[in-house]
């Protein structure tokens, strides 16, 4: 016999196995479930009869407290239990909302209407209480007639707890046994299971998962973030292992980034300690401008300070700009630098007019494609506008460094006017 026939019959075996096993778990759970919910069913039924004889107890309590001190609160704590709380009305919708049994459900009624029954006698004695008679009130309360009265609330009450409790018991002991059946049933049939895949699927096992992961693992241990290149390109099946070196080689990517935006941070720590070392805005231009062009390859830069008096721009100097055009002034509002420093939002250009910016060198020169304009802004104040151009296309690292340097960068020109104000 062939092995696809032998590994077809040991699949269908193993199909009708698993749906049996299926079944018998289904079932087993179905069982425990029910077995939780009349248990739950025993617990809300043994609550609700508490509180129909604590709803009875409260109301002989009250009365008794009215006729041994003649406080009206005890009337009105009778009277809102009766007209308002209703407890005991509650309790025994709740039995009937429960599945209780017919004989149960008598026993309930006759406890609530013997309780209601009390509750003239319980009117009687608050009667003579309030026209002052609390001799009466009390006798009524303590007397014998009271007494059976009450008894004939609790026996009810009583027998109906002990009904409820041994109909439920036996319940779940019969729905405890079908449980605890269809689960050994489940067991036997998943050893059987078990013990065909050990028998009939390890040469598969072999050559379709421990192969490859061999394989796997031998790749991953050379993995570094500094080697970029995964070597994962082989695991391209939909195997669940192509699957993991697929998610290894994110994982790995995702760790190249995180590792180069670590070096990225460090760099632009560096760069914040030589900002605040600067003594003038001549060497805090200098500085800021040679580390972006460095970090950003950047091939021009601009910086600005604020002249807020004058309501206009000052250029410091910058990086690949002619000397005659420091201390140019541009006003709020004039150009783009302008309009940035009065939206106090960054601008980006992608596409400028062509010779909006040229660099030059000894060789020619070459327009700038992209743009990206920051202001400078401390505490909602504006203290200056920086302008980059690259021929590249500025990303979202790109962004995020010059925000952080930006930052810095404004924060070393408050304390440069700070120091020069003292």
């Amino acid at each position: 016999m062939s092995i696809k026939k032998i590994n077809n019959w040991i699949a269908g075996i193993f199909s009708l196995l698993a749906i049996i096993t299926f079944i018998s778990l289904t079932l087993a759970n179905y069982y425990r479930n029910e077995q939780v919910k009349i248990l739950d069913v025993q617990l809300k039924s043994l609550m609700l009869s508490h509180q129909l004889s604590e709803g009875s107890d409260f109301l002989t309590n009250t009365v008794r407290a009215f006729s041994a001190t003649g406080d009206s609160n005890y009337d009105d704590l009778f009277s809102e239990e009766v007209n308002v709380k209703r407890s005991r009305d509650k309790a025994v919708a709740g039995l009937s909302n429960l599945g209780a049994t017919s004989n149960e459900l008598g026993l309930i009624e006759k406890a609530k209407n013997n309780s209601d029954k009390l509750i003239n006698l319980e009117n009687q004695a608050f009667a003579a209480g309030r026209s002052g008679d609390l001799d009466l009130a009390r006798k009524l309360v303590y007397g014998d007639q009271y007494r059976n009265e009450k008894a004939k609330i609790m026996d009810p009450i009583h027998e109906f707890q002990k009904s409820i409790e041994s109909r439920l018991e036996q319940e779940v002991k019969t729905i405890s046994w079908r449980a605890d059946t269809s689960l050994k049933f489940s067991f036997i049939i998943v050893f059987i299971m078990v013990f065909m895949v050990f028998l009939s699927q390890v040469l598969f096992y072999g050559r379709k998962v421990v192969v490859p992961l061999v394989r796997l693992n031998k790749i991953v241990s050379d993995l570094t973030v500094e080697k970029k290149d995964a070597e994962l390109g082989q695991f391209n099946d939909s195997s669940e292992i192509s699957a993991l070196a697929r998610t290894i080689n994110d994982f790995h990517s995702n760790a190249v980034v995180a590792a180069d935006m670590q070096k990225l941070r460090l760099h632009i720590a560096e760069i914040t300690a030589e900002l605040y070392k600067a003594k003038d805005l001549s060497e805090l231009t200098q500085t800021v401008m040679t580390n972006i062009s460095t970090l950003l390859g950047v091939r021009y830069g601009l910086l600005y300070v604020c002249d807020h008096i004058e309501s206009r721009l000052e250029l410091m100097g910058g990086y690949g700009v002619p000397i005659e055009d420091i201390g140019k002034e541009v006003y709020f509002g004039e150009g783009l630098v302008g309009q940035c420093a009065v939206t106090q939002k960054i601008i980006q250009m992608n596409s400028p007019p062509d010779n909006y910016i040229n660099v030059s060198s000894a060789i020619g020169s070459a327009p700038l494609k992209y743009i990206l304009i920051q202001p400078l802004v401390l505490n909602k104040r504006l203290l200056g506008v920086i302008e980059i151009a690259s021929f590249r296309k500025f990303d979202e690292k790109d962004r995020t460094a010059l925000e952080e340097i930006c930052f810095a960068l404004a924060m070393s020109i408050g304390m440069l006017s700070v120091n020069q104000r003292y």
